[in-house]
């Protein structure tokens, strides 16, 4: 009995002595003093890449990425109708000219597979069907025809599949009609579209090409600089209209979308300047319209936000901002019908309104 007492009393004296010798260890290992030879490694954090900004518009299209092309092309819309097919008006007799639809100045949307490009210049559009009557439309035929012409032409493919459906539902919000009146089919559905742009020595063309099995469609836009024939009132002139009528209509231009001034509003905004300089008892309230294009809610904060534009401007430029006051109406307040384009852009305006 005492040789198992003595026994048990040696075993809790080695379990203590090494408890005793590891504490000892972790202690002095947390007690080391550092060396010079010893670095300590931090960890560097990589810099968070910003993510770019899912656009919905792109201001450019790089043209040098499309080779020039010089093969014969003919005269616009560049394309005549595959055999067995004809260009149709909507209600599906043949179209006079060839044409569905004709612009001198008009508008495609170019999707670029991350953006719309406005691609803006002589525009056409053609609907097309069979010529035998009662023939289904022969889809595979009027693909391989179309595309391998457009192919042999020069012209790059720089969009096949369908629009994402955010991007359309964005574009929707701005321009509820932007689908109909700027991209050629169905940008949405299973049926891709193809977009195509001709780089050619006499001038940069682009088409839209739209297919199924019940037709197809194909818009051809000639590209050309917008030449603005509205003249920059004087200050004179605005004086003489606000004397007359208690407000002066000025047609300011503005991105779609977008309150920021462009360079060729500026001279307006400097002849409002001087008209308020030269007149320091004239007290201005600065009012926005648009035409009926989007949304009611969306077009009114957009008429406000372009108003204080113009204001700040000036403010920015020396003019008591007490002597100015921004609001907009939307489209509430037209001057004409928004029936054409051209009517559009009249009700498109700021209104100078003496206080």
């Amino acid at each position: 009995m005492r040789k198992i007492a003595f026994l048990f009393v040696c075993l809790i004296s080695i379990i203590s002595c090494k408890t005793d010798t590891k504490n000892q260890l972790k202690t002095d290992d947390n007690s080391k003093p550092s060396t010079e030879s010893e670095t300590v490694v931090k960890e560097e954090k990589e810099p968070e890449v910003e993510k770019p900004k899912d656009e919905l518009f792109t201001d450019n299209f790089d043209w040098t990425e499309i080779p020039l092309s010089s093969v014969h092309i003919g005269e616009f819309p560049y394309l005549a109708p595959p055999e067995g097919f004809f260009v149709k008006t909507k209600q599906g007799k043949p179209a006079k000219d060839g044409l569905t639809k004709f612009s001198d100045f008009g508008r495609l949307m170019m999707y670029t597979g991350e953006a719309f490009y406005n691609a803006d210049g002589k525009m056409a559009k053609m609907l097309y069907g069979m010529t035998k009557k009662g023939k289904a439309f022969n889809k595979l035929l009027f693909d391989k025809s179309v595309d391998g012409y457009l192919e042999s032409i020069g012209a790059e493919l720089i969009f096949k599949g369908s629009v994402p459906r955010k991007k359309m539902y964005a574009l929707d919000k701005i321009d509820p009609m932007a689908q109909s009146d700027y991209i050629v089919g169905r940008a949405y559905n299973s049926d891709p579209i193809r977009h195509y742009a001709l780089n050619h020595k006499s001038g940069k063309i682009m088409f839209q090409v739209w297919s199924n099995t019940y037709g197809a469609e194909v818009g051809v836009v000639e590209l050309e600089d917008f030449v603005q024939t509205i003249k920059a009132p004087t200050a004179s002139e605005m004086k003489d209209d606000i004397d007359t009528n208690g407000k002066a209509i000025l047609n300011i231009n503005f991105d779609t979308d977008k309150a920021t001034l462009k360079t060729d509003v500026l001279e307006i905004v400097d002849q409002i300047f001087i008209l308020l300089d030269t007149n320091p008892e004239l007290k201005l309230s600065i009012e926005g319209h648009t035409d009926n294009t989007g949304t009611d809610d969306r077009n009114k904060q957009l008429s406000i936000d372009r108003a204080n534009t113009v204001m700040y401007a000036l403010a920015g430029k020396g003019i008591d901002i007490k002597r100015l006051k921004a609001s907009g109406f939307g489209s509430e307040k037209p001057l004409v019908a928004n029936d054409t384009g051209e009517n559009k852009a009249k009700n498109r305006r700021v209104e100078l309104v003496k206080m």
